[in-house]
């Protein structure tokens, strides 16, 4: 399998670090199955590949919908690996003191509104009060200046996909990877990589353009970088 690097930028620019969204699909561009359950969508060698990038990165980020579904640990599995920085945006302050993202296994921080008091007595938790919009999500531009501040440079965003739709509509990332599963699920209420509002008129739809196309295991890896 290729070896993929991330282009690490020499500085941070538009006081944010670089940003990497990545994640899987369906052919039909479905993450999960239309009960809301999640699947393994990726082969065994995109999961190598995530391992990867993982480690080049400073630091992973979730919504708290993907850490309360999928309780994931946000590590890299090779023994005395780098372990990145693991970020949680949780506005209203319910990460499970028992869930994987907390363990003692790295670093974990955790953005809530601005008035929740959120504590989790471990000394590698640490929690952010931020502003947030009038639907109750976190402003990603205080994520992003914290971030900085804190040395990340490089930061991957796995999801859920309303996390993803966020990142895009606010031009907040460098490359969107997409790996294709040739699956398809079906269902109009099923989860698909970018929900949220969506746009209102054709001049707001996001515009990207397709870098590469590489196929691994059994499925497709599109990069897709914004237009500007």
């Amino acid at each position: 399998m290729t070896v993929h690097f991330i282009r690490r930028r020499k500085v941070v620019v538009m006081n944010r670090p670089y940003v990497i969204i990545n994640c899987a699909s369906s052919a039909d561009g479905k993450i999960s199955l239309p009960s809301r359950q999640q699947l393994r969508i990726s082969s065994d060698e995109d999961m190598e590949r995530v391992q990867i990038l993982r480690e080049q990165c400073d630091a992973i980020l979730v919504g708290i919908e993907t850490v309360l579904a999928d309780d994931p640990k946000l590590t890299v599995k090779k023994p005395n690996a780098k372990q990145p920085l693991r970020i949680v945006l949780d506005s209203n302050g319910r990460t499970p003191d028992n869930a994987e993202v907390v363990n003692e296994n790295a670093d974990t921080l955790i953005f809530v509104r601005r008035g929740v008091k959120k504590k989790i007595n471990r000394s590698n938790i640490d929690v952010v009060e931020c502003e947030v919009d009038e639907r109750g999500f976190i402003d990603l531009d205080q994520v992003m200046k914290e971030l900085v501040k804190r040395g990340v440079k490089n930061l991957l965003v796995e999801g859920g996909s309303t996390v993803i739709w966020e990142f895009l509509k606010q031009g907040l990332f460098d490359e969107f990877n997409v790996y294709i599963s040739p699956i398809v699920i079906g269902g109009r209420d099923t989860p698909t990589i970018a929900d949220g509002e969506g746009v209102d008129s054709e001049e707001e739809i996001i515009r990207l353009k397709i870098e590469s196309i590489e196929s691994i295991g059994e499925g497709l890896l599109i990069k897709y970088v914004p237009i500007i």
